[in-house]
């Protein structure tokens, strides 16, 4: 039997097919796995990313009391810490604050402040500040005012050791002080009142614990006043004592440099006023005063304890005072203690001082 030709090539145009869809299926598969081996690629480039990502305060080194930030990679101060410069500090050494008063001059040194993250800085401790020359503090410490040229005017004109008490007050040593007090021939009375100082005034018109002395009291004070610029804060009756109070009390509390100061008067003199002085009686007359002194210093309430008493002595003549040092020199420390020795030699018309009388 003849076959046709279509018969003869029938097969070979199946086979031709079969040959083409194996071959469609080769792709396809190939196709697959390039991009399964894709996806693979990129996963695992995804996972080496995530492993390559580091936190940026690894190479970060803060300074002392700061800390990295590890999302921005920055350094912050601790809690309780502030940038100062390039430091993380909580406490600083600063000049303190100049708050002299006029005519004053500041110490300055430096102080510490503190920092507090509610607050901010503490402000800077004032300086201390001492007056400048020809002035001094006033009485609350607040301020300077110029110093008086002493001695002030009053009644008398006054010459010698004037304005020198100041290391003597606080000093455990004795101290001895001449001056001059000269009335001339105007003998005082009531039309001089108003030549004394206001603790002179005071003095002048209230009545002392007894005896003869006031207006050597008063005279005393003067001196002190002018010179020294004393100021009177209690007299002899209001000067309180532990009980029982001594038998030779103070004469006058006063305040010289912002300390309280005790203040004993004697006369140096002898009756009639024209005899010679006695040494023998000034050394018995000076001890039984320093010995009263020491008395009262033990006595005195704590209220009105001073840091130091002044022996104040008016003395009725130039001889009078040299026998009264020559006796103040030969007594024993003990006796002189931390006394100040403050004598006032009288010329002309001083019979007020010795007879009391005006």
């Amino acid at each position: 039997m003849t076959r046709s030709p279509f018969a003869r090539v029938l097969p070979f145009v199946l086979a031709l097919a079969l040959a083409a869809c194996d071959d469609g299926g080769g792709s396809n598969n190939s196709n697959t796995n390039n991009v399964n081996n894709v996806n693979n690629v990129n996963n695992t480039n995804n996972v080496n990313n995530t492993n390559n990502v580091s936190n940026p305060c690894d190479t970060v080194e803060c300074t002392l009391h700061a800390t990295c930030n590890p999302d921005d990679g920055q350094c912050e101060c601790d809690e309780g810490y502030t940038l100062h410069d390039t430091l993380c500090v909580n406490a600083l050494m600063v000049p303190c604050a100049d708050v002299a008063p006029e005519n004053a001059t500041s110490e300055v040194v430096d102080v510490e402040i503190t920092w507090n993250a509610d607050t901010g800085w503490t402000p800077p401790a004032a300086c201390a500040w001492t007056c400048d020359p020809g002035y001094a503090e006033n009485r609350d410490g607040t301020g300077c005012l110029a110093t008086p040229q002493v001695p002030l005017p009053g009644f008398g004109a006054l010459s010698g050791d004037c304005g020198v008490l100041d290391a003597e007050l606080t000093s455990p040593d004795p101290s001895y002080h001449l001056l001059t007090m000269d009335f001339g021939v105007d003998v005082y009375d009531a039309g001089d009142y108003d030549q004394l100082t206001p603790g002179g005034q005071i003095l002048a018109t209230t009545a002392n614990a007894g005896g003869s002395s006031g207006w050597s009291e008063c005279f005393a004070y003067e001196v002190l006043a002018r010179c020294e610029l004393a100021i009177l804060l209690k007299t002899e009756t209001e000067v309180d004592y532990v009980d029982p109070p001594p038998s030779a009390m103070t004469d006058m509390l006063v305040e010289l440099d912002g300390m309280k100061i005790g203040v004993s008067v004697v006369r140096a003199m002898t009756y009639p006023r024209d005899t010679p002085p006695s040494y023998d009686a000034a050394v018995t007359l000076l001890t039984r005063k320093l010995e009263d002194i020491q008395a009262s210093t033990l006595e005195v309430d704590p209220a009105d304890a001073w840091v130091k008493q002044i022996l104040a002595v008016m003395a009725d003549s130039a001889a009078h005072e040299a026998v009264w040092r020559q006796a103040w020199e030969s007594l024993d420390p003990s006796i002189t203690a931390d006394t100040i020795l403050y004598v006032t030699v009288t010329n002309g018309a001083d019979d007020p001082i010795y007879t009391n009388q005006i």
